[in-house]
């Protein structure tokens, strides 16, 4: 069974530049944009920044918009465009499902790498030399190692088997319940925002005390559902 889902992950993998390098080349623009905001902000204020700005810099959540929009597109393409070449080839839905889902993991532990690599870059620079916080943010751990990692692996993770999952169900349903499909999931993201704000004197300390490994356990949650989902509209899927 393995090496029938090698083949797959194989496919995934074709294109190692889209897959691999594309997400690496996302955090490393936004790094780059979040630099570029601490010097115009420098221009004003002076360098190195002052520990005020800073402050500020160190709840920038640039990373945790830079990178979902291109990889959900990734998961969607590996959904649809790589489905029906891998089932053309011999593979059955379940391997085929099972090699993309490895192939996940691949782009994941690289972005993940990658972002580890950039902040230890960005710690041993005193933050790119002028006081500039891209990956050394609360949301990310506040410079923890194991902590950047495993918030990086798990959003990029979640962003694949979310589009696998809209993909999957675009060749079982068509679109009109693709569509349904993400309405539902926008509402549920809102209700959970309302909920939390609504139940935040109980919700805040938690959070507080989870910091970051909030997200990760919340948005591991989530892996385990948009997988499932995906795996569900595999097996009803038409080429």
């Amino acid at each position: 069974m393995i090496a029938y889902a090698r083949r797959s992950l194989r496919l995934y993998l074709a294109n190692r530049n889209y897959v691999l390098g594309v997400p690496v080349l996302t955090l490393g623009l936004m790094v780059v944009i979040s630099i570029l905001n601490a010097v115009i902000i420098g221009i004003g204020t002076g360098f190195p920044l002052s520990a005020q700005v800073q402050d500020g810099f160190r709840s920038n959540s640039g990373v945790i918009w830079a990178i979902p929009g291109f990889l959900v597109s990734v998961g969607v393409l590996a959904a649809t465009r790589n489905f029906a070449m891998a089932l053309a080839f011999g593979s059955t839905r379940r391997h085929f499902w099972l090699g993309t889902m490895a192939g996940f993991v691949a782009t994941a532990t690289v972005t993940g790498a990658a972002a580890m690599l950039l902040l230890g870059m960005e710690r041993l620079t005193n933050h790119w030399f002028i006081g500039a916080h891209a990956l050394d943010v609360a949301v990310l751990g506040d410079g923890n190692i194991a902590t950047t990692f495993a918030v990086v692996f798990v959003l990029v993770l979640l962003s694949t088997t979310a589009g696998a999952m809209f993909g999957m169900v675009y060749r079982a349903y068509g679109p009109k319940a693709t569509t349904f499909l993400v309405i539902g999931c926008l509402l549920l993201v809102f209700v959970a925002v309302a909920i939390g704000m609504w139940q935040r004197d109980a919700v805040g300390p938690m959070l507080a005390q989870w910091g970051a490994w909030a997200g990760v356990i919340v948005g591991s949650g989530l892996v385990v559902v948009t997988s499932a989902g995906s795996y569900a509209a595999c097996r009803l899927a038409t080429v």
